[in-house]
């Protein structure tokens, strides 16, 4: 009998310092193709197109893409979008001012290639990120970032998420400098952001893990999970409460810092685990703040994940903050603050003994068909 790796999932959590450096490192040539897409047209439509995790990039950068292409945004499911949506139900928009962007790992994900083709008998541009640049969905794409490395081994997808984050806001950033929305002196800042997103994982993980290590036996007995965060941060808790049900299977719900006040916390249980992403300053930061101060009467276990540069919260004990490496940019700092959740999910998932290697429901595929061949 075939004993499970269980460090698999992890090991590729381990990657994910060295693929984004890689990216660091050559980002002006893979970053160009998209300015100079931008610099031809005059996007004032895009639409993020996935299911799953590249649906959770749409949402976690939608905001940013407003800001830096000057368009409307919107994230789309791709299933939706495959039976009820419109490039333009306007009808005001020559199909050159939309843009399609489908995040993707493998890039066989029948909803985005379905998208994709749809887009190019239309003539709107498409975009897509892929470790496949030759594939299937490549194939219909304007634009094709191709990630390095392989295909995951595990089932829940960490280094291809951050990669896929990385490259799409490396390329929004770059085009809104050129386009003129981003200044010199804001554009030199979220640089210095995204060249320290490699080291800020590496460090990141291992303090992660040892915190993981010290609050083990609380995390392992939670019944639930509740993610709390605002701006690009509510993406990530998102995409960390898909990677928790993913990996260790227990309820997760990820809540909008002020949607925590019209109803989910109905379902808060008093040795659940909630963790509050801490993230940019300002006045959702504060917010933030004055929530955590208010939750230890309903809940035993609420922990801060904010950033080192924070400094230490006066009255809140060492392990109910998890302070990772981030710069704390706005937006740049999503890819920083999910570290934390791939590792504290996987490890759960370790401990608990579910082998993430293993699909959980494979004869679904065969009826469902997901994904096209290459």
């Amino acid at each position: 009998m075939v004993q499970p790796d269980f460090s698999v999932a992890f090991s590729e959590i381990l990657e994910q310092p060295d693929l984004l450096a890689r990216l660091r490192d050559t980002r002006d040539a893979w970053a160009r193709p998209f300015v100079d897409l931008c610099r031809e047209h005059d996007f004032k439509r895009v639409l993020f197109v996935g299911n799953g995790s590249p649906y959770y990039v749409g949402r976690t950068l939608r905001y940013a893409t407003e800001r830096l292409l000057g368009a409307n945004v919107d994230p789309v499911m791709a299933g939706e979008f495959a039976f009820h949506g419109l490039f333009d139900c306007t009808g005001g928009l020559d199909p050159g001012e939309v843009l399609l962007v489908c995040p993707a790992e493998t890039g066989h994900s029948r909803g985005q290639v379905d998208a994709a083709r749809r887009a190019r008998h239309t003539g709107v541009p498409v975009v897509c990120t892929t470790l496949n640049p030759h594939g299937v969905l490549a194939r219909e794409c304007d634009v094709v970032l191709a990630k390095p490395g392989s295909c995951e081994r595990s089932i829940a997808a960490t280094k291809n998420q951050t990669m896929a984050l990385y490259m799409l806001l490396s390329c929004l950033v770059e085009a809104g400098h050129v386009l003129g929305s981003l200044g010199d002196g804001e554009y030199a800042r979220a640089l210095l952001a995204l060249d320290s997103v490699p080291d800020n994982v590496r460090e990141t993980i291992s303090i992660s893990r040892d915190w993981y290590l010290r609050n083990r036996e609380r995390l392992l007995s939670a019944p639930g999970f509740f993610l709390v965060g605002y701006g690009a941060n509510y993406g990530t808790c998102l995409e960390g409460t898909l990677k928790f049900v993913e990996c260790h299977e227990r309820p997760t719900q990820a809540v909008q810092l002020e949607e925590t006040l019209h109803g989910p916390l109905r379902s808060l249980h008093r040795d659940d685990v909630m963790l509050l992403l801490s993230t940019e300053a300002g006045c959702e930061r504060d917010r933030m703040t004055l929530l955590s101060r208010q939750l230890p009467r309903y809940c035993d276990n609420i922990v801060i994940i904010d950033s080192l540069f924070q400094g230490e919260i006066p009255g809140v004990p060492i392990d109910n903050t998890l302070s990772i490496s981030s710069s704390d940019f706005p937006d740049v700092c999503s890819i920083e603050y999910l570290v934390p959740l791939q590792v504290i999910a996987v490890l759960l998932a370790q401990d608990i003994g579910i082998d993430l290697t293993v699909p959980k429901v494979p004869e679904l595929d065969p009826v469902m068909l997901p994904a096209y061949e290459d």
